[in-house]
């Protein structure tokens, strides 16, 4: 029992060891390499679960806990995947991503129930997994109109964006920012007014603050006018959801919780006051995981460090 008990710990010890030296020159690719980004991430998500699955699995073999503990670890990191799928609704093509998520839990949860030594590395790099999974799959592309992810815009022009505004500076004008953020402060729609929103006649039924989208309003603000006659035509004016306030573009950056990656996809090739560039906003949500797990690995690193020199100096000649 002992003899093949041993041999199993061997076997994952040595396959998680080969999966690593696979990882590594595959993240390297990764980096020198972005125009195959799409397929190294294909490769690279179903080893990095294998590799965190195995290396969850590798404490329980070593201490003998009882069974009762990698139960546990599993059914935790069971309990979030199934919380995360409800609550994100994933297409069966990005399963995988599940995958690497329970992976990763699993594994920091393994190292939770044990507290071998070295846990706070393993934790935090079961941490940095999670957090990419969740970053990656709420991304939000907030600049998307009529179906596209780019939103075309003239330079010096302000245009509504989701619940923003956004800028292009001319060229000739001082900014550190080629495109700067501006906030949305709403627009007061009194009881009767007639506005025109997709080619169809709405009257408010009541005072209120628009929402970023008409359509949030729609059941509680609105009632829409099949026939209108000629003077609620000539007193309609197409609905608008606020106007543009102050720069708010520093603020978004600096967010804890959320971060705005604004890319510019193409740019008239002529130089002119009236270029038009085409911009694509995402929004990723909670990327301080990602860096918590940075922290927590970095700690641990050192955490061992000054364990191993503290006992090198204190062992006796």
């Amino acid at each position: 029992m002992q003899k093949g008990r041993d041999t199993l710990v061997e076997l994952t010890f040595f396959l998680r060891n080969a999966l690593l030296l696979f990882a590594i020159p595959t993240a390297f690719s990764l980096i020198l390499f972005p125009q195959f980004k799409d397929e190294l991430v294909r490769l690279g998500i179903p080893l990095l679960s294998l590799l965190m699955f195995l290396s969850g699995t590798l404490p329980f073999l070593k201490t003998r806990n009882a069974l009762w503990r990698p139960m546990l670890a599993v059914t935790i990191s069971l309990f979030l995947t199934g919380l995360l799928q409800h609550y994100m609704r994933l297409d069966p093509h990005e399963y995988p991503h599940l995958a690497l998520f329970f992976a990763a839990v699993y594994t920091g949860t393994a190292y939770a129930v044990i507290q071998p030594k070295g846990t706070l590395v393993f934790l935090g790099i079961a941490t940095v997994c999670a957090g990419s999974v969740y970053v990656d799959i709420s991304k939000e592309v907030i600049s998307r109109t009529n179906g596209n992810d780019t939103l075309y815009l003239v330079k010096g022009d302000t245009v509504k964006m989701e619940s923003y505004f956004i800028f292009s500076p001319l060229s000739g004008e001082e900014s550190g920012e080629e495109i700067i953020f501006l906030e949305r402060i709403p627009m007061r729609y009194e009881t009767g007014s007639i506005v025109t929103f997709d080619d169809m006649f709405f009257k408010a039924e009541e005072t209120h603050l628009t929402s970023a989208a008409f359509f949030s309003d729609l059941d509680n603000a609105w009632r829409r006018i099949p026939f209108p006659n000629k003077t609620q035509k000539n007193s309609a004016q197409e609905w608008k959801n606020g106007v543009a306030g102050e720069d708010i573009t520093a603020s978004l950056q600096q967010n804890l919780w959320s971060t705005i990656k604004t890319e510019i996809m193409l740019e008239s090739a002529v130089k002119k006051r009236n270029s038009v560039i085409a911009v694509r906003v995402t929004r990723y949500k909670l990327g301080v995981m990602v860096w918590f797990g940075i922290f927590l690995v970095a700690f641990g690193i050192i955490q061992l460090f000054l364990k191993r020199n503290h006992s090198v100096q204190t062992t006796p000649e």
